[in-house]
């Protein structure tokens, strides 16, 4: 499971467009980790972002270098800073209950969004339009490890 995880986070990283190298002006990065603390990276147009070993996130900032095992990682959330957007409305999308079992609900998203679940291995499940706080149903899914892509952020979503 461990290994599915790891395998997932990469793909999470190269839908969020990273393609191991963050090349925009100025891009807001939040590393949530599974004790819920988050790490909040601003990266600049020369700061890189990649995997190391199958094992770590590494964050080259300058000549500072955070290194995150992937274990300890449950989300990464991405998006440009702009003058007017709040760090925080795109930390704060959630997944409940996480396992699902037939139903799911997205909480926090900023207004109409389109939704996208994944298979782990990088198959496009189901897309739909929500804004949130309504249900989606799930029972169309096999059991195992997805991952649920929003505008801002992309989530773990463990269905049984």
């Amino acid at each position: 499971m461990r290994q599915l995880f790891q395998r997932g986070l990469l793909l999470v990283t190269l839908l969020l467009g990273f393609v191991f190298s963050i090349t925009a002006q100025s891009t807001q990065m939040i590393v949530t980790l599974n004790d819920g603390t988050e790490k909040s990276f601003t990266m600049a147009e020369n700061d890189r972002v990649y995997f190391e070993n199958n094992t770590s996130l590494i964050v080259e900032q300058g000549t500072a270098t955070d290194v995150i095992p992937l274990a300890d990682i449950r989300k990464i959330s991405c998006s440009e800073v702009l003058g007017s957007q709040s760090e925080n409305a795109m930390a704060n999308v959630s997944l409940t209950p996480n396992p699902v079992h037939d139903v799911m609900m997205l909480h926090n998203l900023n207004g109409v969004e389109t939704v996208s679940i994944y298979s782990i291995d990088g198959r496009l499940m189901k897309t739909l339009e929500t804004s949130g706080e309504e249900f989606i149903n799930t029972e169309d899914l096999a059991r195992g490890l997805y991952l649920v892509r929003t505008k801002s952020c992309v989530l773990k979503m463990i269905k049984l």
